[in-house]
């Protein structure tokens, strides 16, 4: 779903391709894949992207990023694989890759396969899991952690690893996420009651069944000690 978007934003910025401040044209579609209200946002930039959820805006930067290069940090950041949580039968997720689809459906890739993975669609899987680990990695500072169910005394070095993410691409994609909360897809969250949190919505198709619905955050935004990830199956 479009919780993903993360990961596309940490791949187009630190290729080096787009720089944090980039802006982007967006649109009604694009490569076959539309905006989720049909017409786009206009000129827009990585904050105000994740604060509307721009399917246009990530498809396109995803595109000049080349699918090799999302696939790749999509994988960095831990889709694909177990997180190692201490809990029996974790699931890996899956991310698709030029080389599956050849060998599964006979078919190239082509661009628009590369917006669908841009926007967390297709055949992109995460655990409820994985998806917390991508929020808690830009509220850490871009570490790689290993979830457990327990408190740890283990040196840091055992449970969390950098991913060397440099700071302008963390701070452009948390001025986003907290855009979310203040006056985008995730309003809902905007009260005083809760300390300020970030973060971000997803949508993810399940046809013939109604979508499911995605939403991950970290809080207090500017010293944030708790990643919450909720997920509604077959929702709408």
């Amino acid at each position: 779903a479009s919780t993903f978007k993360i990961a596309t934003a940490i791949a187009a910025i630190e290729s080096g391709k787009y720089s944090p401040n980039t802006r982007v044209a967006t649109s009604a579609s694009v490569h076959g894949v539309g905006d989720w209200n049909g017409a786009g946002f206009g000129v827009i930039g990585f904050p105000t992207a994740l604060q509307w959820s721009s399917n246009t805006f990530f498809g396109r930067v995803a595109v000049g990023t080349t699918p090799k290069v999302l696939i790749d940090w999509a994988k960095r950041l831990g889709v694909g694989e177990r997180t190692g949580l201490d809990l029996p039968g974790e699931a890996r997720g899956f991310i698709p890759d030029p080389v599956w689809k050849k060998e599964v459906f006979k078919d190239a890739w082509y661009p628009a396969d590369t917006v669908m993975v841009s926007i967390g669609q297709g055949a992109v899987q995460l655990s409820p899991v994985q998806v917390s680990l991508l929020f808690a990695a830009i509220a850490n500072g871009g570490y790689k952690v290993k979830p457990h169910l327990l408190h740890s005394d283990q040196p840091d070095h055992q449970w969390r690893t950098s991913l060397n993410i440099k700071p302008p691409t963390l701070n452009i994609i948390r001025s986003g996420l907290r855009a979310v909360v203040t006056s985008g897809t995730g309003q809902a969250l905007n009260v005083p009651s809760i300390p300020p949190a970030a973060g971000k919505s997803g949508t993810a198709e399940d046809p013939p069944r109604p979508s499911h619905t995605w939403f991950g955050a970290y809080a207090p935004f500017n010293n944030p000690e708790i990643v919450v990830v909720a997920f509604g199956e077959n929702t709408g």
